[in-house]
């Protein structure tokens, strides 16, 4: 038997689909290949893309009403393995800076805050599971854009989103 966890990771995985043409690249770049992310703050999700194709889907948790997290278009600046926080005091594992002054950026979420993926739980940063977290430090490079939507493209059903949300765990 399928668990509803499998189910919405295969159906968002053919909504990205339809979601990259709207998501594509710019026109001209060279022959490398062109890797982003597109980080939907209203399903709390991350969407990976390599020339306009879907490379892996995740829950995250964004920033709390509080500490909103920035929408608008990024690019990885740096990369450090485990930094501590110098705001909070925490090790932020697999960062990936996308704001200049270094407050801003994706990283693995904490232990205890694996359960909450898919909620928005943080101070602005992009919190993802231990396993994207090491997966998108490494296939991300520095200079891919990071898009931050704050809604979804008008294509997408909100009772998708909330499949998606529901399934609490580090992939949909």
């Amino acid at each position: 038997m399928i668990c509803i966890t499998e189910l919405s990771r295969i159906f968002l995985g053919l909504l990205a689909v339809s979601w990259s043409t709207s998501f594509a690249p710019d026109e001209g770049h060279e022959n490398v290949s062109s890797r982003e992310a597109v980080v939907l703050i209203d399903c709390q999700t991350i969407l990976y893309l390599e020339d306009g194709r879907e490379a892996n889907l995740a829950l995250v948790s964004t920033g709390t009403a509080n500490y909103d997290t920035p929408t608008g278009t990024f690019e990885v600046l740096y990369r450090r393995w485990a930094p501590v926080s110098s705001s909070y005091g925490v090790r932020m594992p697999y960062w990936i800076c996308i704001d200049p002054y270094g407050q801003i950026g994706l990283h693995q979420t904490f232990r205890s805050g694996t359960n909450s993926l898919g909620t928005r739980q943080s101070h602005g940063c992009i919190r993802q599971g231990e396993i994207t977290a090491r997966w998108s430090y490494y296939w991300l490079r520095v200079g891919s854009k990071v898009r931050i939507h704050a809604e979804s493209p008008g294509m997408v059903s909100s009772r998708y989103l909330s499949c998606c949300s529901s399934a609490n765990t580090d992939t949909c």
